[in-house]
């Protein structure tokens, strides 16, 4: 690696999170107990005008670098995840390949065995743009890992000292250690760290850091600038030699052979998973209301990809979105649903970039009315938008619109023809347990049902009544006739009772609905908050409510009354006969 990418700093924040333990003959690997432990996983996010980007570094050590091997399609696996691993002494295959391959004419490696000292992990930490290494001068936009550890040696049993000690790391890496470009993700580039056209195959020679002191070794790979917008992973074996005399003699040349004695080794490396998104934060209250967002400045033609996430906390009924996405003079308009992130009712696009460079994309509500998908929408939703410069890294399909695509998703709950079905029974009682609110749900029923809260929920509103022959139906609380209610109507407890209930009934239904038992009724309802948990039970005509009697509150009577002759006057006697 290039020299000037390091800087001797002392840090005291320092990072080991995870070390095998002892092995034979006593070598072992320990943290730095004197250093706080960190969390490996670094998140970041840097967004100023068109250049956005989020992701995460994190620490890993890659289990084997054989020669041969195939390379795992995906290197970004959970293995060895924030560990520094102990291997075999002697250095693997892999690494007395490269050696001999590069030195051997001049060099000769002998394998040893283990020390009987320990290597002491005084920093091991991911860095990133919003986290930096050395007081953030590799930052801040860079990514990357700082690496230090310290040889304690055994000298009573044998273990090397002095200046003979040096220390010989292989690398295996996808990005051009010189100046961070991603060269091949499948094809790593496995090579000794040491500075082109080196003499020695001696990192400590290439990058003397670490001074007089041959015991202490770190290393810093880092990538900075726009390379970081690429997925990077960095894996290393560092071991530590000793140079002895001693060494063979070259028959033809005459040439002694410089000998170095290979002991123990680590494992050790880092990651970092990009994500070229770009997220906006909004609100939608009204099925009239339009948002608009506008990304410029974005390579012409590049894969995007927008989605909504409304399943955000605070939120009792998400807002049922559309995306609509401009691309030069054509538009797409989407209420697809396929957001993987939604909670149903969000929905996502694909395109390509307009050939101005610009992303322009428009988030609405769809209410209900009409629509008979949603009775209410409202609530805060997060807009993100990712940007794919390298179509192999877009994992989308393109629709056929150039504006957009995207592929529906039909959730459970969002129309009376796909209801949410009980997932359980207690007795009579069919149970609806923890169902995202604001949704469409079924039991099976002829004349009507009671619903009952569970937990700490309680019904807020009714926001819609199924569409069919049947067009009246009677809702009433405890002994209490509310009111009839058609389709398209809705019916807030909140605003009549002046809170939340846990019990109601419908009755007066004369025909079912759906052409299956599950679709013979479906209602759909608001709770208290975003998840719910309620069941229901079929009821007979003989028990239902019959009487008016005293409510507990004077605003109750009267909300009541006055409701009930709105209704009344509205809706008449129009039941079928």
């Amino acid at each position: 690696m290039p020299s000037q990418k390091y800087f001797l700093v002392f840090l005291t924040t320092a990072v080991l999170v995870t070390l095998t333990g002892k092995s034979s003959f006593a070598f072992s690997i320990t943290p730095d107990q004197t250093q706080p432990i960190k969390d490996s996983d670094r998140t970041y996010k840097y967004e100023e005008y068109y250049d956005f980007r989020q992701g995460v570094t994190r620490l890993d050590a890659w289990p084997d670098f054989s020669p041969g091997k195939p390379f795992p399609p995906d290197p970004r696996r959970e293995l060895n995840k924030g560990q520094v691993v102990e291997i075999r002494p002697g250095g693997t295959d892999g690494l007395l390949y490269l050696l001999n391959q590069r030195f051997g004419n001049f060099w000769e490696f002998v394998p040893k065995g283990n020390l009987a000292g320990s290597f002491n992990i005084q920093n091991y930490y991911a860095c990133n743009a919003d986290f930096p290494c050395i007081d953030g001068r590799y930052g801040p936009q860079g990514v990357g890992a700082y690496f230090k550890l310290n040889y304690i040696p055994d000298v009573e049993r044998g273990d090397p000292t002095g200046s003979t000690v040096h220390w010989i790391q292989r690398i295996l890496l996808n990005f051009d250690i010189e100046n961070g470009q991603v060269i091949n993700d499948q094809i790593p580039n496995d090579k000794i760290d040491i500075v082109p056209n080196a003499g020695s195959p001696y990192y400590d020679e290439s990058y003397p850091i670490s001074g007089s002191n041959p015991t202490l070794f770190f290393d810093l790979p880092y990538v900075a600038g726009s390379f970081t917008r690429k997925n990077h992973y960095f894996y290393a074996e560092t071991y530590l030699v000793n140079e002895v005399p001693g060494g063979t003699k070259d028959p033809q040349t005459g040439v002694v052979k410089r000998k170095v004695e290979i002991y123990s080794g680590v494992r050790w490396g880092w990651e970092n998973i990009y994500t070229p998104k770009k997220t906006f934060v909004d609100s939608l209250y009204s099925s009239g209301e339009t948002d608009t967002f506008q990304l410029t400045k974005l390579t012409p033609g590049a894969k995007f990809h927008a989605e909504i996430n409304n399943d955000i906390s605070g939120n009792i009924c998400n807002p049922n979105t559309y995306l609509e996405a401009r691309h030069n003079s054509e538009t797409l308009r989407s209420d697809n649903d396929s957001s993987s992130v939604g909670d149903g009712f969000a929905s996502a696009l694909t395109g390509n970039v307009s050939s101005d460079g610009t992303i322009n994309l428009t988030v609405g509500a769809y209410g209900g009315g009409g629509n008979h998908i949603r009775g209410k929408d409202g609530g805060k939703y997060e807009l993100a938008v990712q940007v794919f410069e390298d179509e192999n890294d877009f994992p989308y399909v393109i629709g056929a619109n150039s504006g957009g695509g995207g592929v529906s998703r039909e959730r459970p709950g969002g129309t009376q023809h796909n209801p949410i079905l009980p997932n359980a029974r207690d007795g009579n009682w069919q149970v609806f347990r923890n169902v995202p609110g604001c949704r469409w749900y079924d039991p099976h029923t002829t004349y009507g049902f009671e619903f009952q809260a569970l937990d700490d929920t309680l019904f807020t509103e009714i926001l819609d009544f199924p569409i069919g022959d049947d067009n009246r139906f009677t809702v009433s609380v405890g002994d209490t006739i509310v009111g009839e209610f058609s389709p398209g109507e809705s019916l807030d407890f909140v605003s009549l009772f002046g809170h939340g209930i846990s019990n109601f009934k419908i009755t007066d239904i004369d025909s079912l609905f759906g052409s299956t038992q599950e679709t013979a009724f479906p209602i759909q309802l608001a709770f208290n908050d975003r998840i719910g948990s309620f069941k229901m039970r079929p009821i007979s005509k003989e028990s239902s409510p019959q009487s008016v009697p005293e409510y507990s509150s004077v605003f109750g009577l009267l909300a009541v009354g006055a409701w009930s002759i709105v209704k009344a006057l509205k809706i008449r006697s129009n039941k079928q006969q």
